[in-house]
């Protein structure tokens, strides 16, 4: 079963291109039983803002990476929490790149290289080429392979 109902993903893939040719990066909340109401939250992409004051440490920009603030992540789990929601996914763009996840987005998401930082969550990436939604794909950790895995959407 999606995690996703038709109208998150297009609210999804109107702040993926509303953020090109940046990547854009949220996260989805809901009922750990069912979809009928997961919220949306779009988070700031911070990347470019790192880049800019520390280039040697964070070498891509927003357009080929992204970064959410642990902060503004926390904040927003734990709202979840208090409303008995979990943490189902998390999302981001590939600007005029194709739906993948890419050895970046895998190290991002693993805790010392072993196991995903948020166990259960999955993984949406939106590819947009020339401000237009080319494709989706939904990745959930595989534990017999230590590899994220494509999904049905």
């Amino acid at each position: 079963m999606s995690p996703l109902e038709k109208e998150q993903l297009d609210e999804i893939h109107q702040h993926a291109v509303e953020e090109y040719p940046n990547e854009c990066c949220g996260i989805v909340v809901g009922n750990p039983d069912h979809n009928n109401d997961n919220v949306v939250y779009r988070c700031e992409n911070i990347q470019n803002k790192l880049h800019e004051k520390n280039p040697e440490n964070f070498t891509r920009d927003a357009r080929t990476a992204y970064n959410i603030s642990a902060l503004e992540l926390q904040r927003l789990l734990s709202e979840a929490s208090s409303k008995g929601r979990v943490f189902k996914v998390l999302y981001h763009s590939h600007p005029e790149h194709d739906a993948y996840f890419s050895e970046e987005d895998t190290r991002m998401a693993l805790f010392d290289g072993e196991s995903p930082i948020y166990p259960g969550t999955q993984y949406l990436v939106v590819s947009v080429y020339s401000k237009k939604v080319r494709d989706q794909a939904l990745f959930d950790w595989d534990p017999k392979t230590k590899t994220f895995q494509r999904k049905p959407l």
